[in-house]
């Protein structure tokens, strides 16, 4: 019986092995066995600096092992709260600690829980879905004590008023916060920007009397940052910007302190009733012809591709009706203000015809940049004039509030415009010209001393003058080629100094009236007016180039072409009583400019 079932046994054995070698061969790899869950006793304690300084009832903490899908939530309850508000204590069931050869910590916190976008398979990992909060993770030691750590540095400030929420954008757009943010902190290595999200360049968040705002470790604002400020109705209405380094640490506070001073009214630019003088491009005039409000980029004449930076508010500089009358401030631009990368203007209700002219500033009223705004009183037509201009001109001055018209008997002073040294983007009332012209608001300056280009725009209102040796007088230490004329010396491209509204600039000095061949000229010299092809000119006097001045009693004009004669001389048509020439005029002379088309 034994021998029968030795050899029936082999033979069964035999058997199976032969089967078994018709079929696949199956490795024998160990099922993997999930580990049973674990309770322990956990601490969670706050950092000792941060916003939030105490825990509170109903407060979710997540508490991770290998395994998103295995993560708990731990909701605090009055008794887990020790007294001192900084200690929680609690059971939590249902635990999987992850083992691994890398560190000894293995549970893994993190807070707030709704702030929690963890991946499946997280390991020590702790992926937050943003940064615009205090969130905060943490590790457990041997005694399951978990200290919480500031994944963010914050900025803080008051208003002195009530505000709904708040929109936050870096002078140089930085990034503000990230759509997430992926830390690895465990008590072998601490990586508070394992993976970033994508970038967030402008924040918006709630106001409080006191508000804080959270920003990514590291962030920096080297030129500071701007701040819009809704009220309850849901509109913008005011706005704070600093140019002041900012820079933001890791679990520490930037406190700006006390702002309210510095916040000022918000002029919305996207508002649908602010109208853009940009619609026919950039210039450093615009022709007002009806009352409203109205906006601007704050670029540099006509260059339309960078805006001014610095920039943080904007006024009115003067107002002037181009005659000795008292000037009213505010009767043609009532108030000017910065937003958003434009200048806003309101002009007067009820719009009296003259010139004004807005500059823009820094936070320490450094002027960055400035334009004139013309109000004619009669329309402005350009026409052809047997191309005397070199192509079709204005009928009038620049900043002439009406026409002058042949025959007339007597010239309105309102047709003389204003002056310009040649180069400069900037006007001057006939103040200095023995015109009689008033001014509302900063009053012109002489100085005998010439200025930087820089100079000159941070100085609009500052006529200056030198003398050179034997050349005569100029008011700029640096001319260069590029003032009204890209091409030096033949009127090339309109520039940015150019002192034309946006489809016009100063003549090429390619017409006839710069040849000293010129014929056809008409003078009415006790009238004042000369005239060609059918366009007048007023005898408007000009200013002298030493700081003199010849009124228009002593029958001289000179109109600027944008070609120069040399370093210091700009091409003009000079009129002296009866007499025309075409000529060189020393650039320091404030003359007129006659604007035609581009």
């Amino acid at each position: 019986m034994k021998t029968f079932d030795k050899i029936s046994i082999l033979c069964m054995g035999l058997m199976l092995a032969a089967c078994a070698g018709n079929k696949e061969q199956v490795p024998d790899t160990p099922q993997e066995v999930k580990p049973e869950p674990e309770t322990r006793t956990l601490t969670f304690v706050l950092p000792k600096d941060g916003e939030k300084t105490a825990w509170k009832v109903g407060d979710a903490i997540i508490v991770h092992g290998e395994y998103a899908k295995d993560q708990v939530t731990v909701t605090l309850e009055a008794g887990d709260i020790m007294a001192d508000g900084k200690t929680a204590i609690c059971t939590v069931k249902n635990l999987y600690p992850y083992v691994n050869e890398e560190c000894t910590s293995t549970l893994y916190a993190a807070y707030p829980a709704e702030a929690v976008d963890n991946l499946a398979h997280c390991f020590y990992y702790t992926k937050f879905k943003a940064t615009d909060r205090q969130i905060m993770a943490a590790y457990n030691d041997a005694t399951n004590k978990f200290q919480f750590q500031n994944l963010c540095g914050s900025m803080s400030f008051s208003t002195g008023e009530d505000f709904t929420s708040l929109a936050l954008v870096g002078n140089k757009k930085e990034t503000l916060g990230l759509e997430f943010l992926q830390v690895l902190l465990t008590d072998k290595e601490q990586n508070y920007a394992q993976y970033l999200g994508a970038p967030i360049v402008q924040m918006e968040c709630p106001a409080s009397a006191v508000t804080t705002i959270y920003f990514p470790a590291g962030t920096t604002f080297p030129a500071g940052l701007y701040i819009k400020f809704k009220d309850a109705s849901g509109k913008f209405v005011k706005c704070f910007r600093t140019y002041d380094s900012i820079s933001i640490e890791r679990a520490k506070n930037t406190d700006l302190g006390d702002i309210s001073s510095e916040v000022v009214v918000y002029d919305d630019p996207f508002s649908d009733d602010i109208l853009d003088l940009d619609t026919n491009g950039n210039a450093n005039c615009y022709i007002l012809t009806e009352p409203g409000k109205f906006k601007f980029k704050a670029v540099r004449g006509n260059d339309h591709t960078s805006y001014l930076e610095d920039a943080a508010k904007a006024d009115v500089l003067w107002e002037t009706w181009n005659d000795d009358s008292e000037v009213e401030v505010g009767s043609i631009i009532k108030s000017a203000s910065y937003a958003e990368d434009y200048v806003i203007i309101h002009t007067a209700d009820v719009l009296h015809p003259g010139n004004a002219v807005v500059a823009l500033r820094d936070l320490n009223d450094k002027i960055l940049w400035s334009w004139h705004f013309w109000v004619p009183k009669t329309p402005i037509e350009t026409k052809d004039y047997d191309n005397l201009m070199g192509a079709p001109s204005m009928d009038r001055h620049l900043g002439a509030l009406v026409a002058t018209e042949a025959g007339e008997a007597t010239v309105d002073q309102q047709s003389y415009g204003l002056f310009y040294q040649w180069g400069r983007k900037d006007p001057f009332p006939g103040m200095f010209a023995n015109n009689g012209i008033t001014v509302a608001g900063v009053q012109m300056e002489r100085q005998n001393g010439a200025i930087s280009v820089a100079e000159s725009i941070a100085n609009p209102t500052l006529y200056t003058y030198s003398k050179r040796g034997d050349e005569g007088y100029e008011w700029c230490t640096d001319i260069t080629e590029e003032f009204w004329s890209e091409i030096w010396g033949n009127g090339g491209d309109k520039t940015i100094y150019d002192p034309c509204p946006a489809g016009y600039r100063v003549p090429k000095g390619s017409g006839t009236a710069w040849t000293k061949s010129n014929t056809g000229w008409t003078f009415d010299t006790i009238n004042g007016w000369f005239e060609n092809s059918g366009l007048v000119f007023p005898y408007c006097g000009y200013m002298d180039d030493n700081g003199g001045s010849y009124g228009k009693n002593l029958e001289r004009s000179v109109v600027w072409c944008a070609a120069a004669s040399s370093a210091t001389d700009g091409k003009a048509m000079y009129i002296k009583a009866a007499a025309y020439n075409s000529a060189s005029a020393r650039a320091a002379r404030g003359s007129s400019v006659r604007c035609v088309t581009e």
